[in-house]
């Protein structure tokens, strides 16, 4: 397996970030636009961010599992 350098280790914790950020927030919003205009706050916030976070969790698997297919492949 190769030893993963500074750059290597900021590259995945930028992907970690994004991966996790980008649908939360996103789930956040859409929740806070559908409760202003259908009046059911806070209901829809919280499923979006449910919604989100499975989103995001589904993302860091595919991303753990295509790391350790690719350390595989690396020699290992």
């Amino acid at each position: 397996m190769s030893q993963l350098t500074q750059l290597g280790l900021i590259k995945i914790l930028a992907q970690v970030t994004a991966i996790m950020v980008i649908p939360i927030a996103g789930g956040a919003v859409a929740g806070l636009v559908l409760d202003r205009m259908l009046g059911t706050s806070p209901l829809l916030v919280l499923i979006g961010l449910g919604v989100a976070t499975l989103i995001s969790a589904i993302g860091i698997w595919l991303l753990i599992r295509a790391g350790v297919r690719k350390g595989y492949t690396d020699g290992g």
